[in-house]
C-alpha cells in the first residue's frame, strides 16, 4: 500500500461523502480524487519525474492538502517550507531539495521573485488561489488536464517527503520520509488511540508541520472529513466545532492555552467533541486540567518527532483523570507510556541505560522512524545509532513505566553548574491563576554564566509582580531554580508551528554573546 491508496480507497467506499471543507468551499471525496489527478497529470505534463522535488510555501488551504495527495500519486517528493521562512531560508531549502518546481500562496510571490536568481533548480512556479504574479495558476493547470489516474507506479520505499526541521544551529535538516514509514506511522497511531470514525476532523495545525502532514493523510485512512483552517485563531475552531460538529482534534499545548484564555468559549456547543489529542512540547498539568474541564472530551497526549516518524509514546483517554489523588496528578505530568510498536530507552552520556527515575537521553527504536538527513551523512550517523533515533530530549521512566519528559537538551540552562531545565519552572508558573503564558530561558550572567529568567504573559484583567512570581516559585522548587528576574510581555512570539517561540525570546538577550540560540 502507498499513500495515494488511501484516496483511491475512499473513492471506491464514500465517493459522495464530503472530504475537505474549507472556507466557503466543500468537496466530496470523488471531486478530491478528480482535482488531485488532474493536478498530478499536470506535474507530469511539465516534465516532472517520479523522484522529483516540489516544494510548498502557503498556509494552509484545499489546494495545499490536494497538493499533498497529488505528489503522494505521481510519485514526486513534497517539500514543506515554514510560511515563516525568510527569503534566504527559502532559497535553502529548494536549492538544498533540488526541487524542481515550488507551490506558493500568492502572498509569497514577492520572496520567490526576490530569490528567484539564487534558485538553482527550480523551473516552474504555481500560484494556488489566483493572485498576482508571474508563473502558473494552480486551478489554469486542473483545466488543462485530465482527471485520470496519474501513469506512475509507486512502491512503499518510494521517497514520499523532505521534512526540513528547523534546529537551534545552522541550517535545517531534510528528513527523508517514504510512503511505507508515513503510513506506519498512521497505523501506529490509530492501533493506540480510539479515533472516532467516519467523524470530521478539524485541521488547524500548520500543514508544513509533522503534526499538519500526518493529519492529512490519517483522515481518508479513518473516513474522516477534513475541515481546514488557514490559521489557527480560538474562536474560529469554536466556530468550527459548532457548526461542522466536529469529532476530534490535534493541536499543541499553545493552541490550548489560547483557547482556555478565550471567555467566549462558554458561548459555542463544543459536545459534538469526542477527542483532542495534544503534544509537540510539554504542557502543564493545571492547563491540562483547566482544557479538560472546558471541553469536557477525551483528551490524549503523546510523545513524538519528525525522526521517530511520529508518535512513540501515548497519555492515553484512561489516564487523564481528575479525582485529586498525588498519582493522578503525577501521571498528567508525563508523556505516557511507550506505544506497543515501539521501543524507549533512557541513556546516559555513554549510550548505557539508566535506572528508574534518573534522567538521561531518550533513544527510540520504531519502524515509521526517518531514512535518515537529506545529504548529511554525519548529521545521520549523530542522531541515528545502531537502529536507535537519539532524540535529544532529557526524560525519565518511573516504576510503572511512564515516561516524564523533563526538557530538551539543548534548552537546559546551566547556571552555577547546576542543570536546570525549563518546563519544570513553566509548570510551576502556571499554576499561578494571573499567568496566561509562561516561558523560562537562560540569559547571561556574569557571575553564573546563565541565570533563570522567566517571561509572562498575563490573563486580561489580572496582576502579578515580578517579586510576587520568584517568590511563587521559590516556595514549590530548590531555590537555584527559582527566576532571578521575571519579564512581563503583552503577547508571547508564536511560531509558524504553533508553538511558543523560544529561539526568538533567548536571541533578545543573547545578541552579540556566545551561547547557541
Amino acid at each position: 500500500m502507498v499513500l495515494g491508496d488511501l484516496i483511491r480507497s475512499m473513492v471506491r467506499r464514500s465517493p459522495d461523502r464530503t472530504g475537505i471543507v474549507f472556507e466557503n468551499r466543500s468537496f466530496t471525496w470523488n471531486e478530491v480524487n478528480e482535482r488531485v489527478n488532474r493536478f498530478a497529470n499536470a506535474l507530469l505534463s511539465l516534465g516532472l519525474r517520479k523522484g522529483d522535488k516540489v516544494g510548498i510555501f502557503a498556509h494552509n488551504s484545499h489546494w495545499y492538502v490536494e497538493t499533498y495527495y497529488a505528489l503522494a500519486k505521481a510519485g514526486l517528493v513534497s517539500v514543506p517550507i515554514d510560511w515563516q521562512s525568510a527569503p534566504a531560508a527559502a532559497a535553502y531549502t529548494l536549492n538544498d531539495s533540488e526541487a524542481k518546481a515550488v507551490v506558493i500562496d500568492p502572498e509569497y510571490w514577492p520572496v520567490i521573485d526576490s530569490i528567484s536568481s539564487q534558485l538553482t533548480s527550480v523551473e516552474h512556479v504555481i500560484r494556488l488561489g489566483g493572485g498576482e504574479g508571474s508563473g502558473l495558476e494552480y486551478e489554469h493547470l486542473l483545466q488543462e488536464s485530465i482527471g485520470a489516474e496519474p501513469p506512475v507506479e509507486v512502491f512503499p520505499d518510494d521517497l514520499r517527503s523532505l521534512a526540513y526541521t528547523s534546529g537551534t544551529t545552522g541550517n535545517p535538516k531534510g528528513c527523508i520520509i517514504t510512503h511505507r514509514q508515513m503510513l506506519a506511522t498512521i497505523a501506529n497511531f490509530l492501533i493506540e488511540i480510539p479515533v472516532p470514525r467516519e467523524r470530521p476532523t478539524l485541521l488547524t495545525v500548520p500543514l508544513h508541520t509533522g503534526y499538519g502532514g500526518f493529519q492529512t493523510f490519517a483522515a481518508p485512512y479513518s473516513r474522516s472529513t477534513i475541515v481546514i483552517h488557514r490559521r489557527f485563531q480560538p474562536m474560529q475552531v469554536f466556530e468550527a466545532i459548532e457548526r461542522h460538529k466536529i469529532a476530534h482534534m490535534l493541536v499543541v499545548p499553545t493552541m490550548i492555552v489560547a483557547m482556555c484564555n478565550t471567555p467566549e468559549i462558554e458561548n459555542y456547543d463544543l459536545s459534538s467533541l469526542r477527542l483532542i489529542v495534544y503534544g509537540g512540547s510539554v504542557i502543564a498539568p493545571t492547563v491540562l486540567k483547566r482544557a479538560i474541564n472546558a471541553f469536557k472530551c477525551n483528551f490524549c497526549g503523546n510523545f513524538g518527532m519528525m525522526e521517530t516518524g511520529g508518535f512513540v509514546a501515548f497519555l492515553t483517554p484512561e489516564e487523564h483523570v481528575l479525582d485529586g489523588s498525588a498519582l493522578s496528578e503525577k501521571r498528567l505530568l508525563s508523556t505516557g507510556r511507550e506505544a506497543q510498536y515501539a521501543e524507549i530507552r533512557i541513556v546516559d552520556e555513554n549510550g548505557c541505560e539508566v535506572g528508574t527515575n534518573v534522567p538521561g537521553e531518550m533513544i527510540v527504536k520504531v519502524e515509521s522512524a526517518i531514512s535518515g538527513y537529506w545529504k548529511m551523512p554525519e548529521k545521520t550517523a549523530e542522531t541515528i545509532r545502531g537502529g536507535w533515533v537519539y532524540t535529544g530530549d532529557v526524560a525519565y521512566r518511573d516504576e510503572e513505566g511512564y515516561i516524564y519528559v523533563v526538557d530538551r537538551k539543548k534548552e537546559m540552562i546551566v547556571s552555577g553548574g547546576m542543570n536546570i531545565y525549563p518546563a519544570e519552572i513553566e509548570t510551576v508558573l502556571y499554576m499561578h491563576p494571573a499567568v496566561a503564558q509562561a516561558a523560562v530561558i537562560g540569559v547571561p550572567d556574569d557571575r553564573w554564566g546563565e541565570a533563570v529568567k522567566a517571561i509572562i504573559e498575563l490573563k486580561k484583567g489580572t496582576s502579578a509582580t515580578e517579586e510576587e512570581l520568584i517568590e511563587f516559585c521559590r516556595e514549590r522548587l530548590a531555590s537555584y531554580k527559582k527566576p532571578k528576574s521575571v519579564d512581563f510581555v503583552d503577547s508571547m512570539p508564536i511560531g509558524s508551528s504553533a508553538k511558543l517561540a523560544k529561539r526568538e525570546l533567548r536571541e533578545r538577550y543573547w545578541q552579540g554573546r556566545d551561547r547557541r540560540v
